[in-house]
């Protein structure tokens, strides 16, 4: 011990004189600290903020990661599979599961992979782990398969059952707005997703007026529609919010009403500035110029405003209505 600090060899000192059960608790104390360092807080949800599948109550919970994660009980209820059970191996229920002769071949590795080590993460002051919610999905599909194999037992027809009433009642996207939803984070994504959106397409400060839309633009629409040139090159008075419909309104759907509380109207109801002069140039203004070329491409294609209508309603899947002006 002649080349250990003091501090080292009174530790050691100290470490001696305690009995087997103290050594054992400090260690277990050390070792949940460390783990808790790196562990993952569930920030969203609770024990009883659950998702209802068909008539099963399954609890669930948001990390601060953003990950959706059902605890390993409820994983357990909303397959309709006994909580109990003897283990092997070491083996989690439901790796024990996935794992049987039955099962594994419709089981992918990654999944496997998945099963096998649970995410673990903090409840308040519990350690608690679960699955993502796209587990939930993997094992109900895999089930699934093997039941239309006919390989599965008698008595895991219950769970067969049950996981067709999960994959018939829900997309993977679904069960994370219900996740969502049922543990308050639906308010908080909203909210984050909201400044996302607006932080990419709308600027603090407006930009210098650039002419954007191009001339040719302009010139199609005034042929579609026939409209006729004046000398003040004004259209008739709902040109703009035909324009509005066409492009903005096309847009991330918090986009136009940023664009206007931004650039609001005046007594007259005119604007003082261009919507567009208020994109990002790197998200907005490329969103922008592409809406303009594709409506731009429509209008080349149309001889009038009927066909244009019928062109723009078919590219744009049926999205909301296009007013003519009639």
């Amino acid at each position: 011990m002649e080349d250990l600090s003091p501090q080292k060899k009174g530790g050691l000192a100290r470490s001696a004189k305690l009995s087997p059960e103290e050594r054992r608790r400090i260690a277990s104390e050390a070792a949940t600290k460390r783990w808790a360092d790196s562990t993952p807080e569930a920030v969203f949800g609770a024990p009883d903020k659950s998702i209802k599948i068909a008539d099963i109550e399954v609890p669930c919970f948001v990390l601060e990661d953003k990950r959706r994660v059902i605890p390993t009980k409820g994983m357990l209820v909303a397959l309709n599979m006994a909580h109990g059970g003897s283990m092997v191996g070491g083996m989690n229920r439901l790796e024990l599961f996935v794992s049987r002769n039955r099962i594994k071949p419709y089981v992918s590795n990654e999944l496997l992979e998945r099963i096998k080590s649970p995410i673990r993460f903090r409840y308040k002051s519990n350690i608690t782990y679960g699955f993502d919610s796209d587990t939930l999905i993997d094992i109900a599909e895999a089930v699934i398969k093997a039941d239309n194999a006919g390989v599965l037992m008698t008595q895991q027809a219950a769970i067969a059952h049950q996981c067709r009433v999960i994959t018939s009642s829900l997309t993977r996207l679904g069960l994370i707005a219900l996740i969502d939803e049922a543990t308050g984070y639906q308010t908080k994504r909203d909210s984050d997703e909201l400044q996302q959106i607006l932080t990419a397409y709308i600027l603090p400060e407006h930009r210098p007026w650039l002419k954007t839309i191009p001339a040719e633009f302009t010139s199609e629409i005034y042929r579609v529609y026939g409209w006729k040139r004046t000398s003040d090159n004004r259209g008739p008075r709902y040109a703009g919010k035909l324009i509005r419909q066409l492009i903005y309104a096309q847009m991330p759907k918090p986009v136009l009403p940023a664009l206007d509380n931004a650039n609001p109207t005046n007594e007259k109801y005119r604007r003082k500035h261009k919507h567009h002069q208020f994109l990002t140039k790197e998200q907005g203004l490329d969103h922008f110029r592409t809406l303009v070329i594709t409506v731009m491409t429509l209008l080349r294609v149309s001889r009038n405003k009927e066909e244009f209508k019928r062109h723009w309603l078919t590219y744009f899947h049926g999205q909301g209505e296009l007013d003519l002006g009639e």
